[in-house]
């Protein structure tokens, strides 16, 4: 599955990603066009069906990188289970940006 993550704030966040399934864990990948404000302390990234909210959500974890390709690899959740990607600060509680995954 693939999609592009995008602003919805005035903190820069860009680049596509693929979510893909080896056995029980998930892989997202992000590619070389991955852009993240590293300004806001507390960024976390999301699995969720509503991108307004980190309620229901399924944590991925911490944002450590901010420019370029990495990825994160987890398990704990299914990769038809959630439709949207989304990027929250949490001390603060502001949604960074939020992207939908296609088919």
């Amino acid at each position: 599955r693939t999609g592009m993550i995008a602003a919805t704030s005035f903190y820069t966040l860009e680049g596509a990603f693929t979510l893909s399934k080896s056995g029980d864990e998930l892989t997202l990948s992000f590619g070389d066009d991955y852009r993240a404000s590293s300004a806001l302390p507390g960024l976390y990234v999301y699995l969720t069906n509503n991108p307004n909210t980190i309620n229901n959500a399924f944590e991925i974890g911490a944002v450590n990188t901010f420019d370029g390709a990495h990825e994160y690899t987890f398990t704990g959740a299914d990769i038809f289970e959630y439709d949207y990607l989304l990027y929250y600060c949490k001390p603060f509680n502001v949604k960074v940006g939020d992207g939908e995954i296609s088919q």
